[in-house]
């Protein structure tokens, strides 16, 4: 059992990093992760073990929320949730025990990557369960499958394409990252770690499964044909000076 106290847990957070962070996160999940990572850390729990579960808890929030009961969509909605939450709580506990590491880097890598998988691909099944619309538009199912299917490879291919970047790149990890500084802006704030989370559990409530699925499509799909883009633009410009 480790007694970390929760304001060492509060007080492990870099400011850089929390400015960092978007607003849903700083305002609402980091609050609400300290008093959960102060839990996790009582129990003997490990970061990396919360990381680990995190990602659980999205396989099974996806099977959920994309079931015909409404009563399970909504548990489901709180899951994604509550992954959001242990997502910040993994970090915490992490920074509080001095555990930090590029081991850990890679667990809440995972939990990310599964997410953005589950968590729009669930979306789309979701809408097509509900026969959602999109204004006047009433789509078969299988289009709203294809949707989720698009928008979770957009996401996915976006983010490998600039992590495999950010491996070569001559001016550095650092500055590759500030190279697509609004991109990455846009992403925290309205993807997993935004207010993608809550509007998966208000959409369902209010009918609206279908408007949030085509934003996302759009959203990521255009956001992974411009940093795709600019990183051929960056690679290029980069191999004809050699």
């Amino acid at each position: 059992m480790t007694h970390i106290s929760m304001k060492e847990i509060r007080d492990s957070l870099p400011e850089e990093k929390n400015r960092a962070d978007s607003l849903w996160t700083r305002y609402i999940l980091r609050p609400l992760s300290v008093p959960v990572a102060w839990l996790c850390l009582r129990w003997g729990l490990r970061a990396n073990t919360v990381s680990y579960l995190s990602a659980l808890i999205c396989v099974f929030a996806a099977l959920l929320f994309g079931s015909a009961s409404l009563g399970g969509a909504i548990i489901g909605a709180l899951l994604f949730n509550m992954f959001a939450v242990l997502d910040c709580a993994d970090g915490n506990m992490a920074r509080a025990t001095g555990t930090t590491g590029p081991y850990g880097a890679w667990a809440d890598a995972i939990g990310g990557y599964v997410a953005y998988v589950t968590v729009l691909l669930s979306l789309g099944y979701a809408a097509a369960v509900r026969n959602a619309l999109f204004f006047a538009w009433e789509p078969d199912g299988n289009v709203w499958v294809l949707l989720g299917g698009v928008a979770a490879a957009s996401n996915i291919l976006m983010r490998l394409a600039f992590q495999s970047y950010r491996n070569i790149a001559p001016e550095g990890k650092a500055e590759a990252k500030k190279s697509i500084g609004l991109e990455k802006l846009l992403s925290e704030n309205l993807g997993v770690t935004g207010v993608l989370m809550p509007a998966l559990f208000v959409a369902l409530l209010a009918g609206g499964l279908g408007y949030v699925m085509i934003f996302y499509t759009v959203f990521y799909g255009l956001g992974c044909v411009l940093v795709l883009l600019k990183l051929i633009r960056k690679v290029e410009h980069v191999s004809r000076k050699k």
